[in-house]
């Protein structure tokens, strides 16, 4: 942008393709916002630091778009699964941003676990799930369990049981996903306390760390005191003795029932959890563990709450039509079998 100069009236403008791929690909999609891939043009407005604002544009294409070359080439499709990885080829056949070789949660896929918002039904389960931070990002998240098979607006259909993460509150700078804004224990229960009015929050579970003690209340009594309560979240990173592991638990759903079915994902509005988990790296020493020293703040949200053992809500059954109740006389029961 810095050599876009005119002169003498002449417009300039900035046009950049791009691919999903390459080292770039993190950079280009939190910058545009890319994840998820958006289905139709989208123009989004920058504040800069003098206070002047850059408007941009952002269209999204896939190959299906070019009819010209997919008449020209048929086989143009086919012969990219034959260059790069699964990951690769999916970033290009589907715009996914979000695919990464080697991700730990490859079993990521925008259309399956990212939902359109629509009113959630006031008797499902509710329950939040909070990663503390304060340097560090913190990651609160609210789900619904599907109490029965529920088909939403947009004509996508919900199993029951399914963990639907309908709201998150993720604390960083805008697309500064591994930074925090530094907010206290109080200042977090209140913007929970905020986004909770007039809604029912069945229990919650918190990241063990904020109930440690080093010669003060912990953050979680602290949040306590602000009438917001959680009890320790289960831990469980991988699986061992014979018991499943949180990251183990977490893919399972993801993966989904015998029918194919997945069992949790988000709404579109849950940018932070869209962005950051399906980029999620296998710990190198550790295959079966998350590599710590990337941005897992919302992960660790997820498995808190795939391990908190959610219950699902059975729905309230229909009130009984009650017929009214006329009392039958002598005479009444002597014509009835009169005519029998």
């Amino acid at each position: 942008n810095g050599v876009l100069r005119r002169a003498s009236g002449v417009p300039t403008q900035l046009i950049l393709t791009a691919n999903p791929g390459g080292a770039g690909q993190h950079w280009l999609r939190e910058r545009y916002f890319l994840a998820p891939f958006p289905k139709r043009p989208q123009v989004h407005n920058r504040l800069l630091p003098n206070g002047a604002i850059h408007r941009y544009a952002v269209i999204p294409s896939r190959i299906t778009d070019n009819r010209i070359l997919l008449d020209n080439d048929p086989g143009y499709i086919n012969n990219l699964y034959m260059v790069g990885s699964s990951e690769l080829v999916r970033g290009w056949l589907e715009g996914d941003w979000t695919a990464i070789p080697g991700a730990c949660f490859d079993c990521w896929r925008p259309e399956r676990h990212v939902i359109d918002p629509f009113h959630v039904p006031d008797h499902w389960l509710r329950f939040r799930s909070m990663d503390w931070g304060s340097a560090s990002p913190s990651s609160i998240g609210w789900w619904a369990v599907v109490s029965d098979q529920h088909r939403t607006d947009c004509g996508r259909t919900l199993p029951r049981g399914f963990m639907l993460r309908y709201r998150e509150w993720y604390t960083c700078p805008k697309g500064e996903y591994s930074k925090g804004l530094k907010l206290t224990a109080e200042e977090i229960a209140d913007g929970i306390k905020e986004r909770e009015i007039d809604e029912r929050v069945d229990y919650g579970v918190l990241d063990p760390a904020a109930f440690s003690q080093d010669g003060g209340p912990s953050h979680a009594e602290r949040m306590f005191t602000r009438k917001v309560s959680f009890r320790r979240a289960d831990n469980s990173r991988v699986s061992k003795h014979g018991h499943m592991g949180g990251w183990d638990m977490m893919r399972n759903r993801m993966k989904g029932d015998h029918e194919g079915n997945a069992m949790i994902g988000c709404f579109s509005t849950c940018v932070a959890s869209i962005t950051t988990i399906p980029t999620l790296q296998h710990d190198q020493d550790k295959p079966e563990d998350l590599d710590t020293n990337s941005i897992d703040h919302a992960a660790d949200d997820w498995r808190y709450a795939c391990m908190s053992r959610p219950w699902t809500r059975p729905a309230p059954k229909p009130p009984e039509d009650k017929l009214p109740v006329n009392p039958m006389t002598m005479a009444d029961l002597e014509s009835f079998y009169e005519r029998k």
